[in-house]
């Protein structure tokens, strides 16, 4: 009875008949009005940083990063999320690159006045669209290429909200980056007759948690845009 009431593992192989200890054991605890001894676990899950509904709203635009490592299964979780946007034909336009310790050195290389505030950013993640097509003068204006457009936004959208999820900050770089986005597409090796960049992606754990960051004003806000139709 007293390994039943511990959740004797050794002697959950040998009582399967009666539906996993755990629960038989339950049932037991329950009757006799006690709790049960925590369950053992192989390995510590990691734990979403707030309700599904809040993560929306707790996004951030983050410019200063601490020095904790990031996890690979955050980012590889928020890849596989960035997959997942809509995408009209399944055209799959986005595409990735991961800059690492020496690439990230290159483009501090291409601007040296900001490479201070670069050297202490610890992810970044070009991304770029690799249109199904492109109009006669090579910008992303026909149907097909303004609807990949889009689908890559919203992958990016995607990437930072799952990596929200796990506490990580983010931030949307393009011009601010003050290097021409040509240089960055020779710089990791993207084919710059068809593709064209969306951004770099900033990431890392923020020095400032995310729920203490104010989000700026939105001048319009929800009133000033929505309007309901009879």
């Amino acid at each position: 009875m007293r390994r039943m009431l511990q959740n004797d593992e050794g002697l959950l192989l040998l009582t399967k008949h009666f539906g996993g200890m755990p629960s038989y054991g339950r049932l037991i605890l329950d009757a006799l009005g006690k709790q049960a001894a925590p369950a053992v676990t192989t390995a510590p899950t990691a734990e979403p940083t707030a309700e599904p509904k809040d993560l929306l709203l707790m996004r951030r635009s983050v410019k200063e990063y601490d020095t904790r490592a990031i996890p690979e299964a955050s980012v590889l979780r928020a890849l596989n999320a960035a997959v997942l946007a809509p995408n009209h034909f399944l055209t799959e336009p986005w595409r990735f690159y991961r800059l690492g310790p020496e690439a990230r050195k290159a483009v501090a290389a291409l601007n040296p006045l900001k490479q201070e505030t670069f050297s202490a950013v610890p992810g970044w993640m070009l991304v770029t669209v690799a249109a199904s097509e492109y109009a006669a003068d090579g910008s992303l204006s026909t149907k097909k290429g303004l609807e990949d457009h889009a689908a890559v936004a919203c992958a990016i959208q995607n990437f930072m909200l799952s990596l929200t999820a796990d506490g990580l900050g983010s931030k949307w770089m393009t011009g601010a980056l003050g290097i021409a986005p040509d240089q960055l597409l020779v710089l990791v090796g993207a084919n710059a007759t068809a593709e064209r960049m969306m951004g770099m992606v900033w990431f890392g754990y923020p020095k400032e948690p995310l729920a203490s960051m104010t989000v700026p004003a939105r001048k319009l806000g929800v009133d000033g845009v929505h309007k309901v139709l009879d």
